[in-house]
């Protein structure tokens, strides 16, 4: 790497797209970074080269940069997220072995989880020599793993007894359901779209329904090079932020995803599916995927706080209170706030993100105007404690 040019690592999602969008529209060039994207092939690869220097910065799993501060699966090194790339974008995709035994036991329908829930808990009565089901995520330290044991809780399967819980990078997920190592998966798009696209999947639930727009790719950086390079970081916020809000147009978006495909070599298709909320088998949602809209690139405190009781509920943060000091070292809003006034990003007043109560659109107080939000429910109806 040259010692002026920073090295941005991602992972084959289409939440990339910012990064990708910034390349290609020349928002890195206009902000005077040079910048180097490198694909890597897991997360905990990912994480490797974030912690050890080889990358700069990352899109990054939400929790990553909390769990590498506190040494949560990983060497405990200081990683803050300064800017949200991506809200929702997830699914959990059965084998189609799977999903004809769901519609056997009343799933009518893909899309609601509590219906697909009811279906797999008369699964479980009905056939239970078929469990424990063998489901996959990408990390331990990820939405996926938090959403689908939220989701498994709210069926009433043992965690422990009738699941088995195993990580594989995305890239590899529609293979392991093809050669029927796994029963499901929870991964980000494409891959729920291409299982459907080649015969050997089913998307039943999304992230969205389980969670509504909640944060999920956040841009990591190591504590100690945003405080070495602070311009540096601060045009990185301001070259994302922009990516971010061209992503959020519709027809932007589709002259997005050739690019997209390209850097994730996927079909073209299953990125259309993916950013255009038409994910095959589930119904069309258009936050599928948000990038920008509804404040969704700032770093809230609550949803690092929501995240902080998952890991409580996967045994990887203690018992107790969670230390709302120690989430507030993760995700700055202030650098955030910094970057944002410089191009006339949404503002929030305050770190009240309307977390868990609101079904459907409002208005969030905004320091120069106010600020149109979307649904904010939890999908069986949990509130931050």
């Amino acid at each position: 790497m040259k010692d002026d040019e920073i090295s941005l690592g991602y992972v084959a999602l289409v939440d990339c797209a910012p990064l990708i969008v910034a390349q290609e529209l020349g928002f890195f060039d206009r902000e005077g970074l040079r910048v180097r994207l490198q694909r890597e092939p897991s997360w905990a690869s990912l994480r490797d080269h974030l912690l050890f220097g080889d990358l700069v910065a990352a899109h990054a799993l939400a929790p990553l940069p909390m769990a590498a501060t506190l040494g949560v699966a990983s060497p405990k090194i200081p990683v803050i997220a300064g800017l949200v790339l991506s809200l929702n974008g997830n699914t959990i995709t059965v084998s189609n072995a799977l999903h004809n035994l769901l519609l056997q036991a009343g799933m009518h329908s893909a899309g609601d989880p509590l219906a697909v829930g009811s279906a797999l808990q008369r699964l479980r009565r009905e056939a239970p020599a078929r469990f424990p089901l063998r489901f996959a995520v990408v990390s331990p330290v990820s939405n996926h793993h938090y959403q689908l044991r939220h989701w498994l809780r709210s069926t009433g399967l043992d965690q422990e007894a009738d699941a088995q819980i195993v990580v594989v990078p995305p890239r590899y997920m529609v293979d392991a359901l093809r050669n029927d190592e796994i029963d499901a998966f929870c991964v980000g798009e494409p891959w729920g779209s291409l299982a459907a696209m080649e015969g050997v999947g089913h998307p039943v639930v999304s992230s969205y329904a389980l969670w509504n727009n909640v944060m999920e790719k956040v841009l990591a950086v190591r504590e100690d090079w945003s405080a070495r390079e602070p311009e540096q970081h601060q045009a990185l916020l301001r070259a994302l932020l922009a990516a971010g809000r061209w992503l959020d147009q519709d027809a932007q978006r589709l002259q997005a995803a050739p690019w997209i495909a390209q850097a994730i070599e996927v079909p073209v298709a299953a990125v259309s599916a993916a950013l255009g909320g038409a994910v095959p088998g589930l119904p069309a949602q258009a936050d599928f995927h948000v990038f920008h809209r509804y404040a969704a690139q700032y770093p809230w405190l609550e949803h690092g706080l929501w995240l902080a009781q998952q890991m409580q509920h996967c045994g990887q943060w203690p018992a107790g209170a969670v230390p709302e000091a120690v989430v507030a070292q993760v995700y700055r809003g202030d650098l955030y706030r910094e970057a944002a006034a410089a191009v006339d990003a949404p503002l929030p007043i305050n770190e009240d993100s309307g977390l868990g109560s609101h079904a459907s659109g409002w208005k969030l107080a905004g320091r120069e105007r106010d600020i149109p939000m979307g649904a904010t429910q939890f999908f069986d109806g949990s509130r931050l404690s």
